[in-house]
């Protein structure tokens, strides 16, 4: 990582991004995981993390006009 704040912060961003987006990638919703009583979890970390990659992008597109 540069010492640059911005490098940084762009790194960081990305590294929040991949995250986000594995999570939401990874989490299967299916007979057997929505039979359980991790199902109000599992749903809840799939839409947080979708809704959250979809907040970045719209500040990101703001920063852009």
């Amino acid at each position: 990582m540069s010492n640059n704040p911005d490098d940084l912060a762009n790194q960081m961003l990305q590294k929040v991004k991949d995250y986000l987006q594995e999570d939401a990638d990874n989490t299967e919703l299916d007979e057997n995981t929505m039979e359980g009583a991790e199902e109000g979890i599992l749903v809840g970390r799939k839409e947080l993390a979708e809704s959250l990659l979809n907040q970045i992008d719209k500040w990101e597109n703001e920063d852009e006009c």
